[in-house]
């Protein structure tokens, strides 16, 4: 405001000069400048009457255009009541025909229909009334309207309740002698004699409407021609006083046009001035939401709007030439001098925010969010400061309670991944000596009968193992800890060997399993166990649901781009139950259930296509789910990038002819015979330890147990083991201090070590070399796992 002003002065002294001039120069053109005089009247006139013609114009305009809005307006609102009436009377029938489907066929299904029109009625209704809040004359119909409804909608009820109570012939006969059907006539003749009111009345709006729309298409034309006569007549009058200003003395010329010049300019901001305060006035008393003030150099408010009220809820009178420090900033704020620092920050940088805890009067607290900014000078000095603010304590109190759910669920999430871990591990340690068990079984000589119970508790066995694994996965991919260990295979061998995994489900249930294979090497760099993993459970999940005797085929096919290697595909199509269009992208969420559990009593943990997706994705590939519905069967088909056989030979998988080598240990040359060891077993858990010894016995091994490693230590003493089996969770000393002490000692530090535990991850692996394992083995132990370990031994090479 301080440089306006400044302007301002400025012109008024060089309007003064150049009028000092122009006298000066006009002395002896007195008789010329008299008729410049009346021609320079003329233009203002002109200009004026342009100026008054276009308020004129804009005020007509802009009153018409109201007029065709409002009348626009209330043929929509006659539309609109239109199609409220349809739909009231829609949902009354849709009310009595799902009593009426009710009462016929006593499923109480049809009486969602009713309940929905039920609810829906009594919103119609309200919104009638509001439509027709205008117009009194409608009003007796709609209550009349309003009164059969509710009669109709009673009726109906009536008849649902005593079909519940009375049975269903009692409701049959009332219908039979259609005593709702007066009231339903009735209540179409009220809507028929409303919607032709309706129609009528819209006739009249529309035509209304465009009467007023001609009207200001004729108001804006004549005002157009006018203006531009008008506009025509100012440029003929200013090119006529141009050519009579061009006879006149260049220096009284060149003087008058600065003197129009400036004359202009301090109009032009003497009105700019005026109208910016006008509108900031009415800007800042409009604003509500927002306390806007401003104060002098000692923080006492000098301004007040209805912000101010509303926010702080102090009065104009009780706030003007207050120190607004303690006012509104709170005590413990003002003792830790916030206000002196907000205040002084603005002065040296402009401007600082006051996000924090305020006050308002009578002491109530209130998050406010808002800035402060400094007011300066011409000079630069600081000669108050201007602050805006506002209530934002229901957003604060949100964001504290979302940030307060978002560490609770995290903590959640965390503590399931931690308990699927937990109980994964602990699952293992039962399932250990019961497998074992199994398997000792299995080296007896039984009945019939006995095998054919030792085979399915296998199986279920073996069936809690995948699932413990499942878990596990689950948590490492809640924990983001899945690891590949990838290598270059054929995609033809992961299909055998998931094929041979799943192969007992499939006999179990009496199915055919059909195997089609491409001739050619698809050669893959992926994570063999997870590749098998994957197939396998999308032919568990086909085996699963599906029935006996159905059809499950397993193809594996090579889709080749050109120059590159291109995608192996695997599919795997049933004809089992199928999946529901609306299920096919929610299938591969956690947890999720293609059909119900209970009715079907092996549908799982819903975790293995969770698994799939994620396990093919992070190898690069993709997986997608396809069926035509319910009952008719489906297929998921899973994309795995190929790589080329340079690469292949690179790592050492194909031949030079092309065909896939035999995997190291797969020699066709076999094994040496298995020589008996000294065996010692360390384990805290008596069934396990008892299980496994029995069943290295059982395999031609001399054991000795101990159930922990104080006990193993002693046990060396007068035994001489060549391999030790050790758990690594043990009281007083773990299995990996007992490693440790292993190797420390020369007369133990050559012997075997396995560990056999139920932490499976890549860094328990990885412990477990590192304190002086040999091998690592995850409980429960498989017997071909042992016999493995126990031919590999026997080879001299290989110790």
């Amino acid at each position: 405001m301080p440089s306006v002003e400044k302007t301002r002065y400025e012109l008024v002294i060089e309007l003064e000069a150049q009028r000092f001039s122009i006298i000066k120069c006009d002395m002896g053109l007195n008789k010329q400048n008299s008729d410049d005089h009346l021609m320079r009247l003329a233009e203002p006139f002109a200009v004026a009457s342009v100026v008054v013609l276009l308020l004129v114009t804009g005020f007509v305009t802009f009153h018409n255009t109201r007029r065709l809005r409002s009348h626009t307006d209330l043929v929509e609102q006659s539309h609109e009541l239109l199609s409220t009436l349809e739909r009231l009377e829609s949902t009354v029938k849709s009310a009595e025909s799902g009593q009426r489907g009710y009462a016929i066929t006593n499923d109480e299904s049809h009486l969602e229909p009713y309940r929905e029109a039920v609810r829906v009625a009594n919103s119609l209704l309200t919104q009638l009334k509001s439509l027709m809040a205008d117009e009194p004359e409608k009003h007796a119909d709609l209550l009349i309207l309003e009164t059969l409804i509710d009669d109709k909608l009673g009726q109906l009820e009536t008849s649902i309740t005593v079909q519940q109570t009375q049975g269903l012939e009692t409701v049959r006969s009332a219908i039979a002698t259609n005593f709702g059907k007066r009231t339903m006539d009735e209540i179409h003749k009220i809507v028929e004699r409303l919607r032709q009111t309706e129609q009528q009345i819209i006739g009249e709006r529309e035509l209304t409407a465009a009467t007023t729309y001609w009207t200001a298409l004729a108001t804006g034309l004549l005002s157009t021609v006018a203006g531009l006569l008008l506009v025509t007549g100012v440029l003929y009058l200013i090119q006529k006083n141009r050519r009579r200003a061009e006879l006149a003395a260049q220096v009284i010329e060149a003087e008058r046009d600065q003197l129009r010049q400036s004359i202009d300019r301090a109009q032009r901001l003497e009105n700019e001035n005026k109208r910016m305060d006008q509108y900031m006035r009415n800007f800042l008393e409009q604003i509500e939401d927002y306390a806007i003030f401003a104060m002098d150099a000692e923080c006492r408010a000098t301004t007040w709007n209805r912000g101010v009220l509303n926010v702080l809820g102090f009065d104009e009178e009780d706030f003007l030439n207050q120190d607004i420090r303690e006012l509104i900033f709170t005590p413990e704020a003002i003792a830790l001098g916030i206000p002196e620092a907000e205040f002084g920050m603005a002065a040296g940088r402009g401007k600082a925010s006051d996000d924090r805890w305020m006050m308002r009067k009578g002491g109530a607290r209130f998050w406010a969010s808002g800035i402060s900014s400094a007011i300066r000078s011409e000079s630069g000095e600081v000669i108050g400061f201007s602050k805006v603010m506002r209530d934002l304590t229901q957003r604060k109190r949100d964001q504290d309670e979302l940030a307060e759910l978002a560490a609770r669920l995290s903590e959640a999430d965390r503590r399931k991944n931690e308990f699927l871990a937990t109980l994964a591990h602990e699952l293992r340690n039962p399932l250990a000596p019961i497998k074992n068990a199994v398997q000792l079984m299995g080296m007896t000589e039984l009945s019939d009968e006995l095998e054919e119970v030792r085979s399915t508790m296998a199986r279920q066995v073996e069936q809690l193992i995948c699932l413990i694994d499942d878990l596990l996965d689950v948590s490492r991919i809640g924990r983001g800890k899945i690891q590949l260990r990838k290598s270059v295979v054929d995609l033809r061998d992961v299909i055998h060997a998931a094929v041979e995994a799943s192969n007992t489900f499939v006999k179990e249930k009496n199915q055919h399993l059909h195997v089609q294979l491409c001739k050619d090497s698809a050669i893959a760099l992926v994570d063999p166990a997870r590749m098998t993993q994957i197939v396998s459970n999308l032919l568990n999940n086909a085996s699963r649901y599906s029935d006996s005797g159905s059809h499950i085929d397993l193809t594996l096919a090579v889709d080749q781009l050109d120059g590159q290697a291109g995608w192996g595909v695997i599919a795997v199509r049933d004809n089992g139950i199928g999946i529901a269009g609306d299920r096919m992208e929610e299938i591969f969420q956690m947890f999720s259930q293609v059909h119900d559990s209970l009715d079907r009593g092996s549908a799982g943990l819903g975790i293995g296509l969770t698994l799939v997706k994620t396990l093919i994705e992070i190898h690069g590939g993709s997986v997608q789910a396809q069926s035509d519905g319910i009952g008719m069967g489906s297929v998921f088909t899973v994309r795995v990038p190929l790589s080329s056989a340079t690469v292949a030979e690179h790592m050492g998988l194909l031949s030079s002819s092309g065909t896939t080598e035999q995997s190291e240990g797969s020699e066709s040359a076999e094994a040496e015979v298995t020589r008996p060891f000294r065996v010692l077993v360390v384990e805290d858990l008596r069934a396990l330890r008892t299980i496994m010894a029995r069943l290295l016995v059982k395999l031609g091994h001399q054991v000795e147990v101990a159930e922990d490693g104080i006990t193993a230590l002693e046990k060396l003493n007068d035994f001489e083991p060549q391999i030790i089996f050790s758990d690594i969770s043990m009281p007083g000393m773990t299995g990996y201090d007992l490693a440790r002490k292993l190797r420390e000692q020369p007369k133990t530090a050559q012997i075997y070590l396995v560990a056999m535990t139920g932490y499976g991850q890549s860094s328990d692996r990885e412990e477990a070399k590192n304190s002086g394992f040999d091998e690592h083995m995850v409980k429960p132990v498989d017997i071909t796992k042992l016999q493995d370990l126990f031919e590999r031994l026997s080879i001299p090479s290989s110790h």
